[in-house]
């Protein structure tokens, strides 16, 4: 079974629209050329019969009344057919019959010109043999059917059953109308000459519209493969990175929707070869950070077993030392995994920000004075109420109250000014030296990351404390950025919103 892809799916819908289009517009231009065409036949035929209309008003205006139609009857209109009408596409200096006179002669039917519109003959001319200047085999057109009726449309000549098709032309005398003739409107073609341009009409429309049909699907088929063309290129780079090709970029060559959509992809493709690094470098960094402890223990069990240690209350406290830094780091390990995969449970309700912040320096006091720093806290209230997590804050100032303690020179200063801002609270944590460089600024977030070079572990922290604390801002739909501080240290900046 053919599988149908875009294209064929793109191709079959324009094609199939402008099939109905052009069909439309044929059945459309049908119906307008053959009611037009009706009407233009028509008003023909009311050319044809001008002459005899005018005939009619003069004999009315002779008669004064129209006793004489009633009195002759079909005589009548054989006459008038015989003497006025001139089919269309014939010869109009002849005429079939000539009228009879009062004096036995058949006077010519006057003309604008004053030319003789059929001949001084006393005889009919016969039907039979061929005119001047037709075929032999033309046809002879069928006379019309006319009626006559006076001015209030009561019928004088025709038969009443037959009204139902029937155009009236007016009868007037001096622009007062005196009454009507009529003839059947036109509901089908019977002239062999109009029947036959007809058909070369619709012929002609009939090879148009299939012309138009094939220039669509050639133009179907060439935007079709226009469209889908981009899509393939998606397509194939989404079949690589799917393979793990995450270097795979796409050319971008439109601003429509498909353009925008090959940005996107190129985006996840530049993020997850970030992320990819990302990885790989955290599991080289972890690799690292718990290789160092372990090769400690391990050196110093070593030590212990080929007794170059003796076994005492010291190197059992090394020992211990080492398994409590192992532990922290896993502990810090496992946090910041839970935090990346929102795993960390967050409990939202009214909490106050000021008291938060004093019980996270109360509870590091001890180390705070064994450090010789100084808090200051500027803060323009005693309370101020948000929508947060209690632990998580807490856990947030303590990180940074860590790092600030691991990192600047003893005898420093921690300054944290708090103050509202519209809908968000600003949290300003500085401290004093040293501080980092522009190019440290951008990685004090990075996991595993320590701005001191010696990375001594005894001095500094995990290097994951900063990389938990923007995870839990951002849980609490904020924001935090690091940049020098006044005092010669690191600021960090922080944006909480209040609901």
């Amino acid at each position: 079974m053919m599988k149908f892809k875009i294209k064929h799916k793109l191709f079959l819908a324009i094609i199939t629209a402008n099939i109905f289009i052009v069909l439309g517009i044929y059945i459309l231009s049908s119906l307008s050329f053959s009611s037009s065409f009706r009407e233009y036949l028509d008003a023909n035929r009311e050319k044809e019969l001008a002459p005899m209309v005018d005939a009619v008003a003069r004999e009315y205006q002779n008669q004064q009344d129209w006793h004489w139609l009633r009195e002759r009857g079909r005589s009548t209109w054989r006459t008038l057919i015989e003497t006025y009408y001139v089919p269309r596409n014939s010869n109009p200096d002849r005429a079939q019959f000539r009228p009879q006179a009062a004096n036995g002669e058949r006077p010519p039917r006057p003309r604008p010109d004053n030319r003789p519109l059929i001949r001084q003959e006393n005889r009919p001319v016969d039907r039979r043999a061929p005119q001047p200047g037709l075929a032999h085999d033309a046809p002879r057109p069928r006379p019309p059917v006319i009626f006559i009726a006076d001015k209030d449309h009561r019928l004088l000549l025709g038969r009443e059953d037959k009204l139902d098709t029937v155009n009236w032309i007016a009868i007037t005398l001096e622009n007062q109308t005196v009454g009507y003739l009529g003839y059947h409107r036109t509901t089908h073609i019977t002239s062999q000459l109009d029947q036959l341009f007809v058909d070369k009409l619709t012929t002609n429309l009939i090879w148009i519209v299939i012309f138009v049909i094939i220039i669509s699907a050639l133009i179907a088929l060439i935007q079709s493969r226009f469209f889908v063309k981009p899509i393939i290129k998606l397509s194939n780079a989404a079949h690589k990175i799917s393979k793990g090709e995450f270097t795979t970029r796409i050319t971008v060559s439109s601003d429509d929707e498909i353009g925008e959509l090959c940005q996107d992809f190129n985006r996840l493709a530049t993020s997850l070869d970030r992320n990819l690094k990302a990885r790989q470098q955290w599991i080289a960094d972890i690799s690292h950070e718990l290789r160092t402890p372990v090769a400690i223990l391990q050196g110093e069990l070593e030590a212990l077993q080929d007794g170059i240690r003796d076994y005492s209350a010291e190197s059992v406290n090394s020992l211990y030392q080492e398994v409590k830094r192992l532990a922290f780091l896993i502990n810090d390990l496992h946090e910041l995994s839970m935090s990346d995969i929102g795993a960390l449970s967050y409990r939202f309700e009214n909490v106050d920000l000021i008291e938060i912040l004093d019980q996270v320096i109360e509870s590091k006091k001890e180390s705070i004075d064994s450090a010789g720093f100084s808090i200051e806290q500027i803060c323009e209230q005693d309370e101020l109420i948000l929508k947060g997590d209690e632990h998580r804050l807490n856990q947030l100032f303590l990180n940074l109250l860590n790092n600030s303690l691991a990192y600047s020179d003893p005898n420093g200063m921690v300054k944290v000014a708090v103050k509202t801002e519209g809908p968000n609270v600003i949290i300003s944590w500085s401290d004093t030296a040293p501080g980092v460089t522009e190019e440290q600024l951008t990685k004090l977030f990075d996991r595993l990351y320590r701005t001191e070079s010696s990375r001594n572990r005894n001095s500094g922290g995990s290097g994951i404390g900063l990389s938990i604390a923007k995870n839990i801002v951002e849980a609490h739909n904020g924001t935090i950025t690091a940049r020098p501080s006044s005092l010669d240290g690191v600021r960090f900046d922080i944006t909480l919103p209040l609901k």
